[in-house]
């Protein structure tokens, strides 16, 4: 089988497309091969109405197409997720790229309304705790300072509780900013390092982020159900699929993945127990492998299971919005009220003085 030979690293870094003319583009292409055209013709009435970043990209693609290349390569030039490349590639090789890219479209839609659901539901306190800093900053440049000169003036006594407040709302913006700066430096020293990582390294490292982890596990899961029930439709054993694995040089998840278990299969382990030591997929998976085999309907079962493992995503996405919206405007409640108290309670002090 021929290797996929695709550098996906030495493609443009900016998309010619965003998500959602992504998505579009593959409803239009299933659409017209559905209806008969070649992948040629879909692609050249396409790009009588789609306008890429970088219109040169159009004749590249037409004289690739018309020497022969893929679906995999066209979708490589527009910048497609490598997840989605990989399993075009795999659908063109045994004839089922219409149902793939259906799958794709469904798959890319939900992860895009994750990404939107994600931004509304931040936007909105992000805006809020941005205007909050603004304003805090402000107050303590401005009429904090001449209400602690009033304070001390007048002899008002502050208690331990509204020196801690008012330390604490001095203070607050400073944290603010350091805590961001080491949390970026952190991520990008995260991120050197995980690059440096070995594919056995950056499985255990992901695996014990919590949250994460979680969502690790799902979309490779999700990525091996699907694969796996393509190549079982197709009559391809488990000896072909480690090959074809293992000559995934540009992927180098699916490269380690076949090495290793071809490594376990000659030690006569069998493959739920290979995919149980690895660790990164959900135990119902392991499940449905045991008991596919015993049935012999494993390709259906596993195409259902990726169908089910979407939609375990989305509840799982849709959990966490629920949290992160509701804790944000909780803690910009408590600021607002330290605020309000740094700046009334001496104030009462003061008039009960005066009274």
């Amino acid at each position: 089988m021929k290797k996929l030979s695709i550098d996906i690293s030495k493609l443009l870094s900016k998309k010619p497309l965003n998500t959602l003319n992504q998505i579009e583009l593959l409803k239009r292409l299933a659409d017209l091969l559905a209806h008969g055209f070649t992948l040629t013709e879909a692609f050249q009435f396409l790009f009588q109405y789609l306008t890429l970043k970088e219109q040169s990209l159009h004749h590249k693609i037409l004289d690739k197409l018309e020497e022969g290349e893929s679906c995999t390569t066209v979708l490589s030039l527009l910048k497609y997720p490598k997840t989605i490349i990989t399993q075009v590639y795999f659908s063109e090789k045994f004839g089922e790229l219409l149902s793939c890219l259906n799958s794709a479209i469904e798959f890319m839609e939900q992860n895009h309304k994750a990404k939107q659901q994600l931004l509304k539901t931040l936007q909105y306190p992000i805006v809020l705790l941005s205007v909050f800093i603004v304003m805090l900053v402000t107050l303590n440049q401005t009429v904090i300072p001449e209400f602690q000169h009033l304070y001390a003036t007048m002899d008002v006594p502050l208690s331990p509780f509204q020196t801690f407040l008012t330390n604490f709302i001095k203070l607050l913006p400073p944290c603010i900013l350091l805590s961001s700066i080491f949390l970026l430096l952190m991520f990008l020293i995260v991120k050197v390092i995980f690059s440096r990582m070995t594919i056995a390294q950056r499985i255990k490292f992901s695996l014990q982020i919590p949250i994460y982890n979680s969502y690790y596990k799902l979309f490779k899961t999700y990525r091996l159900a699907n694969e796996f029930s393509l190549f079982y439709r197709n009559g391809v054993n488990l000896n072909h699929i480690v090959n074809i694995y293992t000559q995934q040089q540009e992927d180098t998840y699916l490269h380690y993945l076949g090495y290793y278990i071809a490594t376990k299969t000659e030690k006569g382990v069998a493959l739920e127990g290979i995919l149980a030591e690895l660790g990164c997929f959900e135990s119902e998976l392991i499940t449905f492998i045991a008991q596919g085999q015993k049935k012999g309907k494993l390709e259906v079962e596993l195409k259902l299971y990726s169908s089910i493992l979407i939609s375990k995503i989305e509840r799982l996405i849709l959990k966490h919005l629920r949290f992160i919206q509701p804790t944000i405007f909780t803690l910009l409640a408590l600021l607002i009220v330290s605020l309000y108290l740094v700046i009334m309670l001496p104030m009462f002090e003061l008039m009960q003085s005066i009274k």
